[in-house]
């Protein structure tokens, strides 16, 4: 879907006036409605796509991705929708130690895999 429709899908469905959203997320209306319509020329930044998604109540990585404003390297981890739940949920509540917790878990899982015996498949 693009994301000038899928933009115009969640104001009306949040009940936001084209007005009352552009003003929530800092822009100019005008500008809001080339986004929605797909005039060329009108693709908003990353900073603006972040302040639309958090005046919607949205996850600003779901509207980046539509946009195409993620970066390669995370593309692969904006696809799988798993990996993007565990990154909004990690952002709402991870501290510095869940970060260092975690990144052990992972390291200590990746040595596991590394050293286990790996079973050879039966015809």
């Amino acid at each position: 879907m693009e994301f000038g429709k899928r933009l115009r899908q969640l104001r009306i469905s949040k009940g936001f006036t084209l007005r009352t959203l552009a003003e929530a997320a800092g822009v100019d209306f005008t500008f809001l409605s080339k986004i929605e319509n797909g005039k060329p020329g009108y693709q908003p930044g990353a900073d603006t796509i972040r302040a639309l998604a958090a005046a919607l109540g949205e996850h600003a990585l779901d509207l980046l991705r539509l946009a195409d404003k993620v970066p390669p390297e995370l593309q692969g981890l904006t696809e799988d929708a798993k990996a993007r739940r565990f990154f909004h949920r990690a952002q709402e509540i991870a501290s510095p130690e869940d970060w260092d917790a975690l990144l052990n878990l992972l390291e200590r899982r990746q040595r596991e895999r590394q050293t286990r015996p790996r079973r050879r498949k039966q015809p």
